[in-house]
């Protein structure tokens, strides 16, 4: 089996994280009885709220987090599959 590629789940999970990030905001601006922007105060540090400025904010911090994923996903996992497979 190949070692799985750092960019390519890098990007994968990037865009799994924008997509779902994205869907959720739009919840929050159509159920807004259903919020979650204490969750996304917590999560987001200088998340502020349903506004362009927090969304963009968030935006570029859920792709750190998936970077952040596939830097420590991606070794461990090659590591282990050479090992054990």
């Amino acid at each position: 089996m190949k070692p799985l590629n750092l960019k390519v789940v890098a990007a994968t999970l990037s865009l799994f994280a924008i997509v779902t990030y994205t869907v959720c905001i739009l919840w929050d601006v159509t159920f807004p009885q259903f919020s979650m922007v204490a969750f996304w105060k917590v999560l987001l540090p200088g998340f502020q709220g349903i506004t362009w400025g927090s969304y963009f904010l968030g935006l570029v911090e859920i792709v750190l987090y998936a970077l952040y994923t596939a830097l420590i996903f991606v070794p461990g996992y090659n590591y282990f599959q050479r090992r054990w497979a």
